[in-house]
């Protein structure tokens, strides 16, 4: 005969475990997304009011976002979308040079080095959210932003753009979702972001 003791010890061990399989599987260190925000935010100097023109023409589609409640598929959204944008921002900057010299941007050179490295690293750790369906939500802003990147006279301005709205899309996945990202203390994302400085 089992002890209700014994049986108060399962359930509790199937309860740890529903919780367990309840987390998402595939995950982004919140470590090292916040680094990349943070090297974002101090890549250069403030929106500049020159730009302010392009910003009925592109406006990043936060509906993307699910709402604030963190269970297993709005997390996994939530993830998708800063994955995507992480990995259409890196095609735009494979696919066109920075505008330098008078009327381009002034970002710090290192700081870009390392956000693109960190970029990278989070492309990779994302790669398993690859196949969340976004149904073209943010495929519209993507072109958006490259349409105004590819006109000589406002490249500058589509940089600008898409570096406040990338470092907007991370700050607001870790604030408003910020269990939806693993904060372990992994020695290696540390090692990572101190090898970044």
């Amino acid at each position: 005969m089992v002890t209700m003791a014994t049986l108060l010890v399962l359930l509790h061990l199937c309860g740890i475990q529903l919780m367990a399989d309840a987390r998402p599987t595939c995950s982004l260190p919140g470590k090292l997304v916040q680094s990349a925000h943070h090297l974002l935010r101090d890549l250069g100097g403030p929106f500049p009011a020159h730009c302010l023109r392009y910003n009925s023409n592109i406006s990043f589609p936060y509906s993307a976002f699910p709402a604030a409640t963190a269970n297993h598929l709005q997390c996994r959204q939530t993830l998708w979308v800063v994955y995507e944008s992480l990995q259409e921002a890196d095609l735009m900057f494979e696919d066109y040079e920075l505008p330098v010299g008078e009327g381009g941007v002034t970002w710090d050179d290192q700081k870009l080095t390392k956000f693109r490295h960190l970029q990278t690293r989070l492309q990779e750790d994302g790669d398993c959210l690859s196949s969340v369906d976004d149904s073209g939500t943010l495929s519209s802003y993507f072109s958006n932003v490259t349409a105004v990147i590819q006109q000589q006279d406002s490249a500058a301005c589509g940089w600008m753009v898409l570096r406040r709205d990338l470092t907007e899309v991370l700050r607001s996945a870790l604030t408003l979702h910020h269990g939806c990202f693993t904060w372990t203390n992994k020695t290696t994302d540390e090692h990572f972001c101190r090898q970044l400085n």
